[in-house]
């Protein structure tokens, strides 16, 4: 049995509750619809202030729209930006935000959207009732634990859903993570040296497919880590759509993060580092 199937790590904190609520994405689709409804005038931009833990999903979700990641996280105070800096944050679920930004980026296209069909089987696999044997978010924390993970995605929405778990695993963790994409896996990763200690020090996580014609150089890249004796692990999410593929691979995230401060013994809402630094008053939303 592994510490992570002990029910109690996880009674202090509300995060783990409702980590695995599967309506997070229907709830922001709603919330998006009702912003949109009460704007004095169609919403038809996609630049947008938002506050800077938030936009590696605004990013996620221009390159899903085509709109191009700067001008969907651009932060500015003119007419053209919607101001969400007093309605989106980080402590949001990100299955949530991320469908309240793609609401908003399909209306400036004139288009419609509904929620994502999750696998809800596939959900509850992740939840602290799964065992570990058969739970992919306890086994990929288990396998960073004590390592700096490193999540390897490929360029573009994939990418961006790798620093927002970033972000996760140091906000709730307060463990280090390192975002890379292929090219940079390529020229830096695949060559760069080590104190003999750092190999087992770093978690290379693959996160989500790559492109068809890019497998040849992903495939050569994993044997030359493998080679070169890399903790590595692959871990991918269910879905027929990249943006259903996204809010499932959110809510991997969210537990592999969780279940990370769980094994570190730290209260996923605390952020005492934060409150020492008097960034944050100690209170919890």
């Amino acid at each position: 049995m592994s510490e992570l199937d002990n029910l109690e790590l996880y009674a202090f904190s509300r995060l783990y509750d409702r980590a695995g609520d599967p309506t997070h994405p229907a709830c922001g689709l709603k919330a998006a619809q009702e912003w949109l409804a009460q704007q004095p005038r169609q919403c038809c931009t996609a630049r947008l202030a938002l506050p800077y833990d938030v936009r590696p999903l605004a990013n996620a979700v221009a390159h899903l729209c085509s709109l191009g990641a700067e001008s969907a996280a651009t932060v500015g105070d003119d007419a053209d930006a919607l101001d969400l800096r007093g309605l989106l944050h980080f402590d949001d679920h990100p299955a949530y935000t991320f469908i309240f930004l793609w609401t908003l980026a399909r209306a400036a296209l004139g288009q419609a959207s509904a929620p994502p069909a999750l696998d809800l089987a596939w959900l509850q696999s992740l939840t602290p009732a799964t065992p570990f044997v058969t739970n992919p978010a306890k086994q990929l924390a288990q396998r960073c634990y004590a390592r700096v993970p490193l999540l390897w995605a490929e360029e573009g929405w994939q990418s961006e859903i790798a620093h927002d778990w970033r972000l996760r695993i140091l906000r709730y963790a307060e463990s280090a993570a390192i975002v890379a994409d292929l090219s940079e896996m390529q020229h830096g990763w695949s060559m760069a040296r080590f104190p003999n200690f750092w190999i087992n020090a770093l978690c290379v996580v693959k996160i989500g497919a790559v492109a068809s014609d890019n497998e040849a150089q992903a495939n050569t890249l994993q044997s030359i880590l493998q080679k070169r004796r890399f903790n590595a692990i692959h871990v991918d999410a269910p879905g027929g759509d990249p943006v259903t593929r996204a809010a499932h691979l959110l809510y991997f995230g969210e537990w592999a993060a969780l279940y990370l401060a769980a094994l570190y013994g730290v209260e996923p809402e605390a952020r005492v580092p934060l409150q020492l630094l008097g960034l944050i008053d100690g209170r919890t939303s």
